[in-house]
């Protein structure tokens, strides 16, 4: 970890280049600082324990739940057993079609709110910073969606909403990273010492942020259909119910109310900020590809009378592929992570993982690998037609994660990242400038798989 804390290397980059030493081996033992931690480089043992046998690698095994150091860490993500199979079930119907599509018209607005602002920068002939612009509509849409407020980013500098939320991503400080890093590996240190591992500024903006959106909701018998507002309505059908007989093994409370709004900003913002802009990245560097895409858009639009509809969207196959191999070359979290819950005994062999061992699956290294995907730097999409993808291994390619701890919000991951996309596409011709820092480098003090440099895009009117 020497590199990752000198800011040399990103989190994951040592698993990700140890995948490529020992790929021959089916796992390897590896060290975080003092804490063993075992790769698993074999897609069949990945789906034993990603799926087959997810009961004994139930918890993703890094940061902590909410405790006084971090009252908003007891979102979906983080916890694990009965509480988050409760929370699961009770989550899972804010991501139904149904559910989405009353989502989409904030979607919409803020995608013609991108597309307007990059209308400025094209009549002032300025080159697009596409890693800002799409982290700008990104934290937007979480505003929006997940915590239920408007501020107008793309109009206004840089909003308080704006600077927490990237400052939750992204620490600019020594400290605060090897913090980050230490309780990614060793998060029963921090609860046993009652330490910060988030700057308690971040914690304190978002929770008053969401106690005041939510009072005066209730207050003022005001109703958004966001994220939030499902939420708080699940809350109250908990405070419902009157017999203890009829109550949930959990009920929410408002710290998890806070908490979860957070779990939208870690799910919605990294998955749409990086996939959107990588996706824009390639298409200027593929025209062929992006010309492709764009006569999809245009074919789908005019059977849909030129309206930007949920169900239009929904039919543009050919750009979920181009997000699909977006993923592919650069998915947001360059590695799974669970953390081994009770004894293993792995199939036909002599290991066994104890409890307590924490697992790590390199994904990107796994998607990158030319023995199962041939000719990994090119970008094709053609990969990802839906005859090919229902075919493939489950364990090749992973950006949600997989098994029972899948990402809930994948389908809302692919409107977000498309709409700003294709709205741009409808209008402009992406094209590569030569700001962009090729071939592009992971960002050493990023979380997600961020480039360093950014990418950099010219926009040329149709």
């Amino acid at each position: 970890m020497r590199d990752v804390i000198r800011r040399k290397k990103q989190l994951f980059q040592p698993y990700i280049e140890a995948y490529f030493q020992y790929k021959h081996l089916p796992h390897v033992g590896l060290y975080s600082f003092n804490l063993p931690v075992l790769c698993i480089n074999d897609p069949d043992l990945a789906k034993l324990i990603l799926i087959k046998d997810f009961e004994s690698f139930q918890s993703h095994g890094i940061f902590s739940d909410s405790f006084i150091g971090d009252p908003l860490g007891g979102h979906l993500f983080n916890i694990h057993g009965p509480k988050w199979k409760s929370l699961r079930v009770k989550l899972s119907p804010a991501f139904t079609p149904g559910k989405l599509k009353t989502f989409f018209p904030f979607v919409e607005r803020i995608a013609n709110d991108a597309l307007e602002y990059s209308e400025s920068k094209c009549k002032n002939k300025e080159t697009l910073n596409f890693s800002n612009f799409y982290a700008k509509y990104a934290m937007e849409l979480v505003g929006s969606v997940g915590f239920g407020i408007e501020t107008n980013g793309f109009k206004n500098a840089e909003t308080e909403f704006q600077k927490r939320g990237h400052q939750f991503f992204e620490y600019t400080s020594i400290y605060w990273t090897i913090v980050r890093a230490i309780a990614f590996f060793a998060p029963d240190f921090f609860k046993k010492f009652r330490m910060n591992r988030t700057d308690p500024n971040i914690n304190k903006f978002f929770f008053n942020l969401v106690k005041d959106t939510v009072h005066y909701r209730e207050r003022n018998n005001y109703h958004r259909s966001d994220f939030l507002q499902t939420l708080i309505d699940l809350k109250k059908n908990d405070n419902d119910v009157k017999s203890e007989k009829d109550r949930d093994t959990y009920s929410l409370t408002f710290t998890d109310v806070a908490a979860n709004t957070m779990l939208y900003m870690l799910a919605g913002y990294e998955t749409s900020a990086t996939t959107g802009m990588y996706a824009a990245y390639e298409l200027a560097r593929n025209p062929d590809i992006q010309a492709k895409v764009r006569d999809e858009v245009n074919t789908v639009l005019a059977k849909h009378n030129g309206q930007w509809t949920y169900e239009a969207q929904n039919e543009m196959t050919y750009v979920n592929m181009v997000l699909d191999e977006t993923m592919r070359k650069y998915p947001p979290m360059r590695a799974l992570f669970r953390r081994c819950n009770r004894d293993y005994k792995v199939p036909n062999t002599d290991l066994v993982i104890e409890a307590g061992t924490l697992i790590f699956i390199p994904i990107h290294a796994i998607q990158m690998d030319p023995d199962i995907f041939e000719d990994p730097e090119k970008f094709d999409p053609e990969r990802f037609t839906p005859e090919k993808k229902g075919k493939m291994h489950p364990c090749h390619w992973m950006p949600f994660g997989e098994g029972p701890r899948k990402c809930l919000g994948l389908r809302q991951g692919y409107i977000q990242s498309k709409m700003a996309l294709v709205k741009l596409l409808s209008n402009y011709e992406l094209l590569l400038d030569s700001k962009t820092q090729e071939p592009l480098r992971v960002k050493a003090t990023s979380f997600p798989c961020a480039p360093e440099g950014g990418v950099w895009i010219k926009l040329r009117r149709l």
